[in-house]
């Protein structure tokens, strides 16, 4: 958690594992993740996609691209999950957030980054859990 949040990522991740996950933000062995990133766990870059006219698939795979270029590393590296925000919507919109089941990759629009209930969803889907309900 951060800035004083009870209710966050970290905190529902500890709680729904009865404390086997715990979320971590410490690069310290990495420090080129930590001079460059904008904010404490935060990466931001610039891709070279139209965002009116490109698939999502698309801009995921330049947004990737982007990541790896400025830390010059192969994703997912160092890290077990990484998080993809979209500043919003431009195309395929019926969507808020989207993951790969049994992956290091998640994806959201908007300000569905902020729903804590869409960041456990998705990274359930990276944790390999399916849609509830779903498939048996």
């Amino acid at each position: 958690g951060h800035h004083n949040d009870a209710v966050n990522l970290k905190s529902q991740l500890y709680d729904c594992s009865f404390g086997e996950v715990n979320v971590s933000i410490d690069y310290s062995d990495y420090p080129a993740i930590q001079t460059a990133t904008s904010s404490i766990g935060v990466l931001e870059v610039v891709i070279s996609v139209d965002l009116t006219t490109s698939s999502r698939a698309s801009i995921r795979n330049a947004v990737t691209a982007a990541v790896e270029e400025k830390l010059g590393i192969a994703l997912p590296g160092p890290f077990d999950y990484v998080m993809y925000l979209l500043e919003g919507c431009y195309v395929e919109c019926g969507w808020a957030a989207y993951a790969y089941v049994n992956s290091w990759n998640s994806v959201y629009q908007g300000s569905s980054y902020a729903a804590v209930g869409v960041q456990v969803h998705e990274l359930g889907h990276n944790f390999n859990l399916a849609q509830s309900g779903g498939l048996d």
